[in-house]
């Protein structure tokens, strides 16, 4: 027996190729079977890839193996002449292309240098206007279970209390306030930072926004709101962001609108919660004399709830309506020539 090295393999594939074409002549089936593979071939083959005995030295197999994988290299083909053109053009290109992304990323480089100055400065600018802007999130928020959804006696009854529309749920949750206060012909919509809660309401056609609820809030228009409903996550926010949220509520409502908080009292809460909470949110009690301090009348509401007992209504105070009569003429004169 021959050993492997001493077989002439050109040999044996003429003998094979020859043997393929007499059983051809033989049986014209299989050069019937041998067209339809081809043009199946061509069907499913990429545009570009399809058999071409010139172009390609392998065999139908051969291509699909090559195909395997993703090649970036450029086909140059077997041409004398035409392989060194295609081969000096596709150094060239790879060249230039490698050009293009090194300067793209040098610019990405610069670009997000500057938007981070950019930032910092915003910062700034913000602190110094009084804006909270320190939105992180506390150390213990990610470890505490979100708040749960409102109780039926709970949504009935704010919604009985909102007042002239429009009105801004923070935060919606499901959806469940929006859908109520809405339901009384309120133009209502909520702003949720749960994307899954907030698309279980806009499943049920609710206008529920993604995103940070004080970022909404600071970016509305003064005077836009008749009511704002404070719920849910607001009752897992520090001190200096409730306080903030109080001050920026007070420039979007309408002089004749009014805050409602429905939270639970942190000192409700268990032993676990309670530590992993601390200096996170605030009780019913002390939203009132916050929202008093701030030129509110507040009261608290008494709801059959064992979660939330209280309800906290804020209107704009006799004293404060005078204020802003007395700035808005005051605006008007100095405008008068």
């Amino acid at each position: 027996m021959s050993r492997p090295e001493s077989v002439d393999t050109k040999r044996v594939s003429a003998d094979f190729e020859a043997e393929a074409d007499n059983r051809r002549r033989q049986d014209s089936e299989i050069a019937l079977l041998e067209l339809e593979i081809e043009q199946a071939w061509a069907d499913l083959s990429p545009s570009g890839n399809s058999f071409d005995a010139v172009s390609h030295d392998g065999h139908l197999l051969d291509q699909t193996a090559s195909l395997a994988v993703l090649d970036p290299q450029l086909p140059i083909g077997s041409r004398r002449g035409l392989r060194g053109i295609k081969w000096a053009i596709r150094k060239l290109t790879y060249w230039y292309v490698r050009f293009l992304t090194d300067q793209f990323n040098l610019f990405a480089g610069v670009l997000i240098r500057h938007l981070r100055n950019l930032e910092a400065r915003m910062g700034r600018l913000e602190a110094a206007a009084g804006l909270p802007i320190d939105q992180s999130v506390p150390a213990g928020l990610g470890l505490l279970d979100d708040p749960p959804e409102p109780a039926p006696e709970v949504v009935a009854q704010v919604a009985g209390l909102a007042g002239s529309g429009p009105c801004l749920v923070l935060s919606a949750g499901q959806g469940a306030l929006v859908e109520a206060i809405g339901d009384r012909g309120i133009p209502t919509h909520g702003v949720e930072q749960d994307p899954d809660r907030a698309f279980t309401g806009l499943s049920r056609r609710i206008d529920i926004r993604t995103g940070d609820m004080l970022a909404h809030l600071v970016g509305s228009e003064d005077g836009e709101f008749g009511t704002i409903v404070l719920a849910g996550m607001v009752e897992t926010l520090p001190l200096k962001d409730l306080i903030g949220m109080i001050n920026q509520a007070s420039l979007k409502l309408k002089s004749t609108g009014r805050i409602i908080v429905a939270v639970a009292d942190p000192a409700t809460r268990g032993q676990v919660e309670s530590e992993l909470g601390s200096g996170l949110g605030i009780s019913p009690i002390t939203w009132r004399h916050l929202l008093e301090h701030a030129g509110f009348d507040a009261r608290l509401e008494p709801c059959a709830n064992s979660r939330i007992s209280q309800i906290v209504v804020a209107h704009r105070s006799a004293n404060s309506s005078d204020r802003s009569s007395a700035n808005s003429s005051n605006d008007s004169e100095s405008r008068e020539p």
